[in-house]
């Protein structure tokens, strides 16, 4: 009989293992390059939880090997969390899990290319075109012209 009873825990143990493999949840706090994550399902008490602060991914390439690249992920935002092991811990990555109504995407890669924005600032780079705007301000950079839209300009020397 303890060998039936053996395959049953190593059975839960494996169905427990890939439970936790890709786990959806929302951004709850953030501290440095690292997020805690909230988990609405139930958890082993039958309530929802939060993780550690774990990892974002991020790419890394450093001393030219590749780019740098890190984005933070807000508060409330979707998230995918990949356990490797199946095990919450620091081999864990947080992952944004793409727009909802609640945070829509700032473009689409068809029509505006690469978007990032924060706050009233934005970049957009695509095809033939780089464009930089803050509030009402904003530079837009194609081949063979500058374009410069503001209320103001202050030429600083150094």
């Amino acid at each position: 009989m303890s060998g039936e009873r053996d395959l049953r825990k190593r059975l839960a143990a494996l169905e427990r293992r890939m439970n936790t493999l890709i786990m959806v949840g929302t951004a709850e706090a953030n501290q440095g390059g690292k997020t805690k994550v909230r988990f609405d399902d139930a958890g082993a008490g039958g309530q929802p939880f939060s993780s550690p602060y774990l990892p974002q991914a991020s790419s890394s390439g450093k001393n030219g090997q590749g780019v740098s690249s890190f984005s933070k992920i807000g508060q409330g935002e979707p998230v995918l969390v990949f356990s490797p092991g199946g095990e919450l811990g620091q081999h864990s990555r947080v992952m944004p899990a793409g727009p909802v109504e609640d945070h829509p995407s700032p473009g689409t890669a068809e029509a505006n290319g690469h978007v990032l924005t924060i706050g009233n600032a934005t970049v957009a780079v695509k095809d033939g075109e780089a464009k930089i705007s803050v509030g009402g301000s904003s530079i837009t950079i194609t081949e063979g012209q500058i374009e410069l839209k503001t209320a103001a300009i202050k030429l600083v020397q150094g």
